[in-house]
């Protein structure tokens, strides 16, 4: 099946920082080119306040994690309006910005979809969940899009220069892993240009599942569940919440193939949950008692099938202690531990490799 690509192409954008001062000082050049995704549209005082998704490392400042406040940002809609966008929010942890652009006409937002990220290691668990094709609200957890490995995914962007077109790399969802220091980060076997960097990773139904960004060899990509759960605290309480337990993870099915053996060889009903794969010394997950290797199959009261289902969980309980139940590889053991969920310190940020030039060219996808 051909992916839809008829919805996401409206609800896209480019976007160009420029040094404020140009054409005189920088001649007139950007100094990146990006793509975002409309993700919000209101009425307010006789024009539409729209909010585009777009990557945060590409209006920092060379100096530090902040944004460059010698920058203006030009935003390019899909029809060729030019627009001035303003910075609304911008967390250079999980590396995503909102810019504010005011236009006169309505724009309908992008259909968002929550992933659902579990595999099954018993081949008689996986089953095809059906998909509706409905506007994104948050939807229980039977209507979540599965992706699975091989799944067709297909990264976009948008040429920020006439005729202004969408730009198209198709791959496949993988479970190999990704080389930046973003531990939730997902990897899709697409190849983007450095112009693509902040646009949507879609499925073959033209949901939104996935913001991209840019690696030589694929497209890493920030699950929508995660960037979902940042936009949501970011409306209700004005900041972001970034929890910390001082554990890398992955899904079961996603370990090496020995390990995989091994636990369900001691676990052969253990079919899903979230596998430890490093504990880092004094962190949370140490006190608590959490070891390299255990399972966590239930936290704060709720069975956990997967990573993403996890992450949903912790989110919400920043500052507060959790109790999870784990399965101990070693001994068997099936223990109840409490752990407390700390807040990311911003010198721990993670660290994002900065485009090395201000832009490149892009072949151009005609449909």
């Amino acid at each position: 099946m051909e992916p839809d690509l008829r919805g996401p192409e409206e609800k896209m954008a480019s976007f160009s920082p420029w040094k404020r001062g140009r054409p005189e000082s920088w001649g007139g050049e950007p100094l990146f080119m990006g793509s975002g995704t409309i993700v919000d549209c209101e009425a307010a005082n006789g024009a539409c306040s729209i909010t585009i998704l777009a990557s945060a490392r590409l209006l920092g400042s060379s100096a530090g994690l902040d944004v460059d406040n010698d920058i203006e940002i030009e935003v390019r809609l899909s029809d060729g309006t030019l627009l001035n966008g303003q910075v609304d929010a911008c967390d250079f942890h999980y590396n995503l910005a909102l810019i504010k652009i005011q236009h006169e006409v309505m724009v309908q937002p992008a259909s968002l979809r929550i992933l659902d990220d579990s595999i099954s290691t018993h081949p008689c668990g996986i089953q095809d969940k059906g998909v509706g094709s409905e506007s994104f609200q948050l939807r229980p957890h039977s209507d979540l899009i599965r992706l699975c490995p091989g799944d067709v995914v297909v990264a976009l962007g948008r040429y920020f220069e006439e005729p202004y077109e969408i730009m198209a790399a198709p791959g496949r969802f993988s479970l190999d892993s990704v080389e930046f220091d973003c531990k939730e980060l997902f990897r899709a076997n697409c190849k983007i240009s450095k112009c693509g960097i902040g646009g949507p990773l879609i499925n073959r139904y033209g949901d939104v599942i996935g913001v991209n960004f840019y690696d030589e060899l694929c497209t890493p990509f920030l699950p929508i569940n995660i960037v979902l759960k940042w936009l949501e605290h970011f409306k209700k309480y004005g900041r972001f919440f970034r929890p910390c337990l001082g554990m890398q993870m992955t899904n079961l099915c996603a370990a090496r193939p020995g390990q995989l053996e091994k636990i369900i060889q001691k676990f052969p009903n253990m079919s899903e949950g979230v596998l430890v794969e490093e504990v880092i010394e004094g962190s949370p997950a140490e006190c608590a008692g959490i070891l390299h290797g255990d399972v966590i199959v239930q936290c704060a009261g709720k069975f956990v099938r997967s990573f993403l289902e996890f992450c949903g969980v912790v989110w919400d309980k920043a500052g507060k202690s959790v109790k999870v139940v784990v399965i101990r590889k070693t001994s068997g053991a099936r223990l109840k531990l409490k752990v407390k969920v700390d807040e990311i310190n911003p010198e721990n940020f993670y660290g994002w490799p900065l485009p090395e030039k201000r832009w490149v060219s892009v072949n151009r996808v005609r449909r």
